[in-house]
C-alpha cells in the first residue's frame, strides 16, 4: 500500500485517475445519466476506500458518495445507506479536525436537493441555507449548485425576488469558474422565473437564449420547463408533444421520477383538450411511479389531478342514480388531499383541492351555508397560475349563485374574464393569444347559464359577446420582423415550392417524410420566434343587443342571428329591428355530425378526379344533408332578406349560405357582434383601389384576374412573375378591394401556415398582418381557405379568420374545394355586380344562385365578417 501522499501501488489507479472517474460520473449525473454514473462510482469508491486517508483522498471520496446518493435517489428512490456513510464521514472529520473542508456544505447541499425533489420544502430550505452559509469552505461547483437549487425552491414558494437573486449569483459564479452547464441552467431558470412573474414571451426568449449557451440537443429538463410555459399560454398540443419528447428522453436515461413529472404535465394537457380519460390515465400512472419511490408529496399532486379529471367528467356527464354517491366519494378524497397538501406546504395544490371539494359538495347539495364558505375563501391570489385563478373565480361564482346572489356571481365571472383577457394580452403572437382561450371555457359556460336564468334573450346575446370579446377579441398582432424569422420563412417557402409534387406521394414515401419533417421543424421555429413577442393590453369590447337593434333600424328586413353551443345544446338569439327571440334548437352532436358529412360531400363533388357516378352520389348526399340542416335550424331562419350569423368554432364553418332557404339571399358569417357593428356599411360605394392577382397553376386564374381588372375603372392586374409574395403582402396592406385567384391550402394542424400559392411560393397566413392599412374587402378565389381549425377552447384559426383579425372588414372565401370553372364564373359575376353598387353579400348570393341554376351545385362561398 502506498504511503500517504506517495505513489500508488503497482496496478492500482492513481488518485488523479480516480478523480477523473468521479468527475465523469458527476457529468453523467448532470446530464441525466445516473445509471452510467453509478457504474463509474462503485469501482472508484472501492479504490478510494483502499487509499490512505489524506484531505485530497477524503475530498474525492466525499464527492463520489455525494454523486452516488444522487444516483440512488433518481433510480431507486432511497439513498439512505449512502447518506448514513456521509454522516459518519462528517462526524469523523469533525472529531479529528482534518479531512475535506467542503464536506459539510456538500452534504447540506445534497440533503437540500433531495428534500426539494421529494417535495419537503421546509427541510430543503433549511439545508440549502446551511450549505450557502458555508460556501466559503465549499468547492465552487457545490456553492453554485446550492444557489441554483435554492432558487428553484424559491420559485416553488413563489418568492420571485429571492429566486432571481440566487439564479443571478449562481450564473455569475459559474461564469467565473467556467461551469458552462451551470451557466445554462441558471440562465434558463431566470427565463422560467419570467414565466412565474407572468411575462411569458420574455420567458420563452430568455430560455431560447440560454439554450444557445450549451450546444447539442435540447436537455429534457429544459423541454419540460418550456412545456410548462406553453401549457400556461394555452398551446396545449405543442406543450403535450414537448412533454412527450422530454418523457422519452428521461425514460432513455432511466429517470422514472422525471417521467412521472412529464406525465403530470400531459394529464393537464389532456384535461384542457377535454380528453378526461387520458388525463386520469396519465395522472394515475404518475401516481404509481411516485408511490413506488416514496415521493409522498408528488403522490398527492398526482391524485389531485386525477380527482380534477373526475370532477370535470362528473360535471359534464348526465346525472344518474349513482351520481350523488360519486360526488360524495370525490368530496371525501378531495378533503383528504387538501389536508395532505397543507401538511406538505403545497399551498397552490391545497387551494386546487379545496375547489374540487367545494364543487363536489355543491353538486350533491350538502352546502347549507354557501355564503359562509364563500367568505372563508377570501380573494383569489394573483400569484396563482391562470388555470387555478379561473377555477377559483368559477367556484366563487357558483357559491354566490347557490347563496342566491346572482349579481355577485356575475361579478366573479366577469372578473375571471378580465383575468383571462389580461393574461392573453401579454402575448404578441397571434398563435399564443388564440391558444390562451382554452382557459376560459368553464367561465364562459357559467356566464351563459346565468344569462339563461334571467329568461331574457338579450342577456344571452350579451353573455355570448362577452365571451367572444375575451376569446376572439384581440387587437391586431404583427408577425415578428426580425431577420432570422424572415430567413426561416423564405427557407420554408422554398422547401414547399420545390417539393410540390412530393406532397402528392403516399404517406410512407421516404422523400415525403423528409420534406414534411423539415417543414414541421421550420414552422415550429418560426412560430417559436413569434412567441417571444410581447403584446399590448386591450382588445375588442363586447357588442350589446341594444346597439344591434339601433344599427338594424337602417337595414330594413335584416336579422342578426347569434348562434352558440351551451352544454350540448344549440342556442340562437334572433335580433330584428323590433324583436329579440331566443331559440332552443336541440342537442348539438347530431348537427355537428351533419356539418361534418356536408363538408365531406363537398370534398367529393368538387374533385374532378372522382368518377362521375360517385360525384352524383355525393351530390345527392350533400343536398340531403343541407335539407336536414335546414330542418334543424329552421326556427331561427326567418330572415326575409339579409342574415348576419354570428358564430365561432365549428358553427362558424357551417355552410349557412348554402342552406336551401338562403340561396340567392345575402348571408354573412361574423366572428362577433362587435366586428359586424364596426365594419357594417363602412366601405365607400366607389372603392379607392381595386387589385386582382393570380397565382400559378390554376387554368382560369389569369383570365379571371384580367376580367375583374376590366370591370373596374383603373383596376390593377397582377399576374405571372409579378404575382410574388411580397407584392401580395403589399396589396393586402392597402385600402380598397383585393381579389386573389390562387391555389389555397388549409393546414388543420398548423393553421397559421395555411397559404395561397404565389409565383415564388406560398404566402402564409402568418405573414398577412404587415401593420399597415387593411383592405375593406378581400375575395379569395381559392380552394378551402375559408376553413378554420378549432382550437381547444373554441377559438377558430385559418387564413380568412387571420385576415379579419388584421382589420379587413369582409372576406369572401370558400369553405371547401372550389372548381376552377365555378370560381371563374361566380367571381367575375360577383365583381360585375359589385361594380354597379350591389352590396357584397347580395352580389355573392346572386352570383352563386345563378351558377347553381345552371350546374345544380351551390358554390361553397361565404362572406365572412361584415356586409359592406
Amino acid at each position: 500500500m502506498a504511503e500517504p501522499g506517495g505513489p500508488a501501488a503497482a496496478g492500482s489507479p492513481s488518485l488523479g485517475a480516480l478523480a477523473e472517474q468521479v468527475q465523469r460520473a458527476d457529468d453523467d449525473n448532470a446530464e441525466g445519466r445516473p445509471t452510467r454514473a453509478r457504474r463509474r462510482l462503485r469501482p472508484a469508491l472501492r479504490a478510494l476506500d483502499a487509499m490512505p486517508s489524506t484531505p485530497e483522498v477524503a475530498r474525492w471520496r466525499g464527492r463520489a458518495l455525494v454523486e452516488l446518493a444522487k444516483c440512488d435517489f433518481e433510480t431507486r428512490g432511497g439513498p439512505r445507506p449512502v447518506l448514513e456513510r456521509l454522516d459518519a464521514m462528517l462526524a469523523e472529520q469533525e472529531a479529528s479536525g482534518g479531512g475535506w473542508r467542503g464536506l459539510r456544505p456538500a452534504v447540506a447541499g445534497l440533503r437540500g436537493l433531495l428534500a426539494l425533489r421529494a417535495g419537503r420544502q421546509d427541510d430543503a430550505l433549511r439545508e440549502l441555507d446551511v450549505a450557502i452559509a458555508a460556501s466559503d469552505d465549499a468547492d465552487p461547483i457545490d456553492a453554485c449548485r446550492s444557489l441554483l437549487n435554492r432558487g428553484v425552491l424559491h420559485i416553488e414558494r413563489r418568492e420571485v425576488a429571492a429566486a432571481r437573486a440566487d439564479f443571478a449569483e449562481c450564473a455569475r459564479r459559474a461564469r467565473e469558474a467556467g461551469f458552462v452547464r451551470l451557466v445554462f441552467k441558471a440562465e434558463h431558470n431566470l427565463g422560467y422565473l419570467s414565466f412565474v412573474a407572468g411575462r411569458m414571451p420574455e420567458a420563452l426568449a430568455v430560455m431560447e437564449a440560454a439554450a444557445a449557451i450549451l450546444p447539442g440537443p435540447p436537455r429534457p429538463t429544459a423541454l419540460q420547463d418550456r412545456a410548462r410555459v406553453l401549457l400556461e399560454a394555452g398551446l396545449v398540443g405543442v406543450a403535450d408533444s414537448t412533454l412527450a419528447e422530454a418523457a422519452a428522453r428521461f425514460a432513455e436515461q432511466h429517470l422514472p421520477r422525471d417521467v412521472a413529472e412529464c406525465e403530470l404535465g400531459r394529464a393537464e394537457c389532456a384535461m384542457l383538450r377535454g380528453d378526461l380519460a387520458a388525463a386520469r390515465d396519465f395522472a394515475l400512472s404518475a401516481e404509481r411511479r411516485f408511490r413506488r419511490r416514496g415521493d409522498d408529496a408528488w403522490v398527492v399532486r398526482s391524485s389531485l389531478l386525477a380527482l380534477q379529471a373526475d370532477a370535470e367528467a362528473y360535471a359534464t356527464a348526465p346525472g344518474d342514480v349513482h351520481s350523488r354517491a360519486r360526488w360524495a366519494s370525490l368530496a371525501r378524497s378531495a378533503a383528504r388531499l387538501e389536508r395532505m397538501c397543507v401538511s406538505t406546504g403545497r399551498t397552490i395544490w391545497a387551494t386546487a383541492a379545496a375547489y374540487v371539494r367545494i364543487e363536489a359538495d355543491l353538486a350533491r347539495g350538502v352546502l347549507t351555508e354557501p355564503a359562509t364558505v364563500l367568505e372563508g375563501l377570501g380573494p383569489v391570489r394573483n400569484s396563482d397560475p391562470i388555470a387555478v385563478r379561473l377555477h377559483g373565480r368559477r367556484i366563487r361564482a357558483m357559491l354566490a349563485l347557490e347563496a342566491g346572489d346572482r349579481e355577485r356571481a356575475g361579478r366573479y365571472v366577469r372578473a375571471g374574464q378580465r383575468d383571462l383577457g389580461l393574461h392573453r394580452s401579454r402575448f404578441g403572437s397571434l398563435d399564443l393569444r388564440t391558444a390562451g382561450a382554452v382557459h376560459g371555457t368553464g367561465l364562459a359556460a357559467l356566464d351563459v347559464s346565468l344569462a339563461l336564468a334571467t329568461g331574457r334573450a338579450s342577456a344571452v346575446l350579451d353573455a355570448a359577446e362577452r365571451v367572444r370579446s375575451v376569446i376572439g377579441g384581440t387587437p391586431r398582432v404583427n408577425p415578428p420582423s426580425d431577420p432570422v424569422s424572415a430567413a426561416l420563412l423564405e427557407e420554408l417557402r422554398e422547401l414547399i415550392d420545390k417539393n410540390r409534387g412530393v406532397r402528392l406521394r403516399v404517406g410512407g414515401d421516404p422523400r415525403l417524410v423528409r420534406v414534411e419533417r423539415e417543414a414541421q421543424r421550420l414552422k415550429h421555429e418560426i412560430l417559436a420566434r413569434s412567441w417571444h413577442e410581447s403584446g399590448r393590453a386591450g382588445g375588442d369590447r363586447a357588442g350589446r343587443t341594444v346597439e344591434v337593434r339601433r344599427l338594424l333600424r337602417d337595414r330594413p328586413g335584416a336579422v342578426v342571428l347569434d348562434v352558440l353551443e351551451h352544454r350540448g345544446e344549440l342556442l340562437a338569439v334572433e335580433v330584428g329591428d323590433h324583436r329579440t327571440e331566443l331559440h332552443h334548437l336541440g342537442e348539438t352532436a347530431s348537427i355537428a355530425e351533419l356539418v361534418r358529412r356536408v363538408h365531406a360531400d363537398l370534398e367529393v363533388t368538387a374533385n374532378p378526379l372522382v368518377p362521375a357516378d360517385l360525384r352524383g352520389v355525393a351530390l345527392s348526399s350533400l343536398r340531403h344533408g343541407m335539407t336536414r340542416l335546414e330542418q334543424r335550424l329552421e326556427p331561427a331562419l326567418g330572415a326575409p332578406g339579409e342574415l348576419v350569423v354570428v358564430a365561432t368554432g365549428w358553427l362558424g364553418v357551417l355552410p349557412w349560405s348554402m342552406l336551401p332557404s338562403r340561396v340567392g339571399l345575402p348571408t354573412v358569417v361574423a366572428p362577433s357582434v362587435h366586428h359586424w357593428m364596426t365594419y357594417a356599411g363602412t366601405a365607400s360605394s366607389a372603392p379607392t383601389r381595386v387589385s386582382a392577382a393570380a397565382g400559378p397553376g390554376l387554368r382560369h386564374a389569369e383570365a379571371e384576374a384580367e376580367e375583374i381588372g376590366r370591370l373596374w375603372p383603373g383596376g390593377e392586374v397582377v399576374v405571372g412573375e409579378e404575382a410574388t409574395v411580397s407584392r401580395m403582402i403589399g396589396l393586402l396592406g392597402s385600402p380598397g378591394i383585393v381579389h386573389l385567384a390562387a391555389h389555397g391550402r388549409h393546414e388543420p394542424d398548423n393553421p397559421l401556415f395555411s397559404s395561397v400559392r404565389m409565383a415564388d411560393g406560398p404566402l402564409f397566413a402568418h405573414e398577412l398582418d404587415s401593420g399597415g392599412a387593411s383592405p375593406d374587402l378581400v375575395l379569395l378565389s381559392s380552394c378551402e381557405v375559408g376553413r378554420a381549425s378549432i382550437r381547444a377552447g373554441g377559438e377558430a384559426l385559418g387564413l380568412a379568420s387571420v385576415l379579419l383579425r388584421t382589420g379587413v372588414g369582409c372576406v369572401v372565401a370558400a369553405l371547401a374545394p372550389l372548381p376552377d370553372a365555378t370560381a371563374l364564373a361566380v367571381m367575375t359575376r360577383t365583381h360585375a355586380l359589385l361594380a354597379t353598387g350591389v352590396p357584397v353579400a347580395q352580389a355573392v348570393a346572386t352570383a352563386t344562385a345563378e351558377d347553381a341554376a345552371q350546374t345544380g351545385v351551390v358554390a361553397p362561398l361565404v362572406c365572412f365578417g361584415a356586409p359592406l
